[in-house]
């Protein structure tokens, strides 16, 4: 009874429409009672012809006062929970709730900027996705908290919560924000978030399903495991490195990667959402560091092989120096299938055909690219970058499908454009 009164507080301009309604069903009443006392037939013709008229009138004020009443108070609520103020209305809102509510159900897997920008497109198709983000971040603000409190590194499920999240730009502003003061200079404001969340729910399980609440995500991000893991690679040369950021600095080619310790076996939500989904997703993103330690947790690399899923690798465009230092298409399909055997977690390959345009769009966001020294690298950011090449051909007989399309982000063209890459991995569930 209380939150029912609670709508009738002055300033939230429902009470005078309620009333408007109000006026409309009384002029219905009276009209239908004038109709009522001519159908008796106990009025003369005069009278008669009165009654009709006035219940015609009445009629004709009622659907007036009825379709404004109700058409303005749905207004007025619907400016109350349109938290987001884009102004596209009742009709454009009815429709992209209707869209999604008819979307695949996705599950991505993966960690760091890669997995957020396939979401950021992933969000304008459906509201059934699960994001299951890589646990083994130690760099940065994530590993300072990680380091100081012993909790989860909490960056990569910010990036996705945003990339989720139907909130307006303001809350991705927020999240984002790095405090520049000694005390809290290099955190961001959305890992803390998050840290309090976990220490009011007392589990950091539950702060994350409190933070999709919260942010009304579109579908639900879910850590890939909550022990406290660490990376282990060993490379070719027998020599081994330790740490998620250590790993991604070096240029030695890696061997096998390892979770230390073992993490327990993937958590059912997880599982649920693996066997329900239509399309899973694997990357983009970093290949050791992002995508593999997802899939070395105990009883994932079965269940992507169970599923009935569309399985799909979506390969990166470019690689910086450092972990995967000269990979091509086939040292990225070895790394999967040597760290998931016997399993087979994939059935379809993504790669882009798209031009790399060495002038890119002017904007806050743009990289300027420049043509390196060899045919296939490039300049970014004063990064050299490669071009991950592949020959089509070659692919022919093997047990998955290689599907080229233009996912290439012209402004930063060593990422993936978050559209372009949703519609090219719908088509594939659509068409294939």
């Amino acid at each position: 009874m209380e939150k029912i009164l609670k709508w009738l507080r002055p300033g939230l301009r429902i009470k005078r429409w309620i009333a408007v309604i109000l006026v409309g069903i009384l002029f219905a009443v009276f009209a239908s009672g004038f109709l009522v006392f001519f159908a008796t037939g106990t009025a003369g013709f005069d009278a008669g012809s009165k009654l009709i008229l006035a219940a015609v009138l009445g009629y004709a004020l009622a659907a007036f006062f009825l379709i404004t009443g109700i058409y303005r108070l749905i207004k007025s609520m619907w400016g109350l929970i349109d938290r987001r103020g884009g102004g596209k209305g009742l009709v454009d809102a009815a429709y992209k709730r209707a869209v999604l509510s008819r979307g695949p159900h996705v599950v991505a897997i993966g960690g760091g900027t890669g997995l957020s920008v396939l979401l950021s497109g992933l969000r304008e198709q459906s509201a059934y996705t699960t994001a299951i983000v890589s646990m083994a971040d130690d760099g940065g603000s994530s590993g300072k908290l990680r380091q100081e409190l012993g909790l989860q590194p909490p960056g990569d499920l910010r990036k996705c919560l945003i990339a989720l999240a139907d909130e307006e730009p303001l809350m991705g502003e927020l999240l984002d924000y790095r405090f520049p003061e000694h005390e809290l200079g290099g955190h961001n404001f959305g890992n803390l978030f998050l840290t309090v969340l976990a220490r009011i729910r007392g589990d950091f399980g539950a702060g994350v399903r409190e933070a999709n609440r919260i942010l009304s995500v579109n579908g639900q991000v879910l850590p890939s495991t909550l022990d406290r893991i660490f990376l282990v690679a060993d490379h070719e040369d027998g020599t081994k490195t330790t740490g998620q950021a250590q790993i991604a600095k070096s240029e030695k080619r890696i061997k096998r990667l390892e979770l230390k310790p073992k993490p327990e076996p993937a958590a059912p939500d997880i599982l649920r959402a693996i066997e329900e989904a239509d399309l899973i997703v694997l990357g983009p993103g970093s290949l050791y560091t992002s995508v593999l330690p997802n899939l070395l947790i105990d009883g994932m690399a079965a269940a992507l092989a169970r599923a009935k899923a569309k399985k799909v690798f979506v390969i990166n465009i470019m690689t910086y120096e450092g972990e995967t230092r000269g990979y091509q298409l086939a040292d990225f399909l070895q790394a999967i299938d040597r760290h998931t055997s016997p399993y087979r977690v994939y059935d379809y390959v993504l790669v882009n055909n798209g031009k790399i345009e060495l002038q890119a769009p002017a904007g806050d966001k743009a990289a300027p690219v420049k043509q390196g020294q060899a045919a296939d690298t490039y300049v970014v950011h004063d990064k050299v970058a490669r071009l991950v090449t592949y020959d089509a051909q070659a692919y022919a007989g093997e047990p998955f499908k290689l599907v080229a399309a233009d996912v290439v982000n012209p402004a930063y063209p060593i990422r993936h454009d978050s559209g372009k890459l949703a519609e090219s991995l719908l088509t594939i569930l659509k068409e294939l």
